[in-house]
């Protein structure tokens, strides 16, 4: 049985949701972990975060936490504890987990000077439809859909964490022979061969809403990201910052911009 692999660990789903996509500058506000023990005793946490600074507008309209919802809350202080316990030498498994929920977990511990948590193996079910080249998109609602995966509740941190778990044994179903590895082959056999300028993004470019008509530019919660070119994947505030004449020729070169748009390139160039 494939599942063998997971014998004799804990195993658990992982999901954040937090204040943005920046890796080293967002802030936790959900955390979901869900799995089982090594006796088969279940494991659910689903906890709220205070951030400590407010979360924008944008990001509560993803997730749908206020800063009502959090204030009077502890920040991530109060859960390194927990959350230390449960995901030390575990099984844990995210989608896209590698590239944004563990990094941003990690900068969370490092600010309060404590020390990472080590788990067993990392799996990540990106990575791993990637490497399957399963049908795209490879976001969690849709491949969840293709496999007949309820995901009712999105972007609540232990709904995508418990999805996570559900999608990784439909996938383990479906293709048995990768899984019959150990799992340090595993994790040899599912790299993470990641464009750099994607890797701070959180989510994959292509899985960024189109905002103008040929696709160049994706909407990431209150910023505009670059989709082709020598910039690709870095903001358009970054962009004026390193390369202003650069973002000048974005503007003017494209001459289907929606009004709104060219006053919010506007705004960054002033």
């Amino acid at each position: 049985m494939a599942e063998d692999i997971f014998s004799n660990h804990r195993v658990v789903g992982f999901d954040l949701e937090t204040t943005g996509i920046s890796i080293t500058q967002s802030k936790i506000v959900q955390y979901g972990i869900i799995g089982s023990e090594i006796n088969g005793e279940e494991i659910r946490v689903n906890s709220l975060v205070n951030p400590l600074i407010r979360i924008p507008e944008n990001a509560t309209k993803v997730h749908g936490i206020t800063n009502e919802d959090v204030n009077k809350l502890p920040g991530f202080r109060a859960h390194i504890e927990n959350i230390t316990n449960l995901l030390t030498d575990s099984i844990v498994i995210g989608h896209n987990i590698k590239r944004y929920d563990w990094p941003i977990l990690e900068n969370e511990f490092l600010r309060c000077g404590k020390a990472i948590p080590k788990p067993h193996t990392i799996i990540d079910t990106l990575e791993i439809a990637r490497k399957l080249k399963l049908t795209r998109p490879h976001k969690l609602e849709a491949l969840c859909s293709n496999y007949g995966i309820s995901l009712t509740n999105a972007h609540d941190a232990i709904s995508d964490a418990s999805a996570t778990l559900l999608l990784l044994w439909k996938i383990m179903e479906e293709n048995p022979m990768p899984f019959r590895k150990s799992l340090e082959e595993l994790q040899i056999w599912s790299p993470s061969n990641i464009d750099k300028n994607e890797q701070a993004l959180g989510p994959s470019i292509n899985d960024l809403p189109i905002i103008d008509s040929n696709g160049r530019l994706r909407r990431s919660g209150e910023n505009i990201i670059l989709a082709f070119g020598r910039h690709k994947g870095r903001t358009l505030q970054e962009i004026n910052k390193i390369d202003r004449e650069y973002l000048i020729w974005i503007k003017r070169s494209n001459k289907e911009l929606s009004d709104e748009i060219i006053e919010e390139i506007n705004l960054i160039l002033n």
